[in-house]
C-alpha cells in the first residue's frame, strides 16, 4: 500500500475531507486541487445548474472539467439552507466546510439596506446550522 504525503496550503491539506459550499466559477476548488495534486478528497458544489454555470463564468466549465478529472465530486443545485438532505453532499462528514463568499443577491437596491442585509443574515444562519450536521469524525 502506497502512503500518500502530505500537502498542506495553510488551513487545508491533502488529508482533509473538504466540502466547498457555493462555487462561483470553481477556481478556488480548482485551485486546491492543483495545490493537492488531486481532487479525491474535494466535494464542491455550486446553488447554479450546470447550464446556469456556464452562462454565467467564462471558465467555469473548464475549470469543472479539470476538477472531475482530478477526482473531484461536483454538485450543482445545492442550497446552503437544505445541502444536507442532499444525498451527494449530505450523506458524508467533512473535515472543513467552505463557504467563501456567501451572498444572497438583491433584486433592486443597495447592498447596505436592511432588506438585503437580512437576506445575508439568514443566508449564513441557513448555512451555519447546515455545516455544523455536516462536520465531524469519520
Amino acid at each position: 500500500m502506497e502512503i500518500q504525503e502530505t500537502k498542506r496550503l495553510r488551513h487545508y491539506n491533502n488529508k482533509q475531507k473538504i466540502l466547498l459550499i457555493g462555487e462561483g466559477d470553481f477556481s478556488f476548488s480548482l485551485s486546491l486541487a492543483r495545490a493537492f495534486g488531486s481532487a479525491t478528497n474535494l466535494t464542491a458544489t455550486s446553488l447554479d445548474t450546470q447550464g446556469e454555470l456556464e452562462r454565467k463564468f467564462k471558465n467555469g466549465k473548464a475549470n469543472v472539467e479539470e476538477l472531475e478529472r482530478l477526482g473531484c465530486s461536483v454538485v450543482y443545485g445545492v442550497n446552503v439552507h437544505s445541502m444536507t438532505t442532499k444525498p451527494s453532499v449530505g450523506s458524508a462528514l467533512y473535515d472543513r466546510v467552505i463557504f467563501n463568499f456567501p451572498h444572497a443577491g438583491f433584486d433592486y437596491g443597495r447592498e447596505h439596506e436592511i432588506k438585503t442585509i437580512m437576506r445575508h443574515q439568514e443566508l449564513v444562519r441557513g448555512f451555519m446550522k447546515s455545516a455544523r450536521k455536516s462536520v465531524g469524525e469519520r
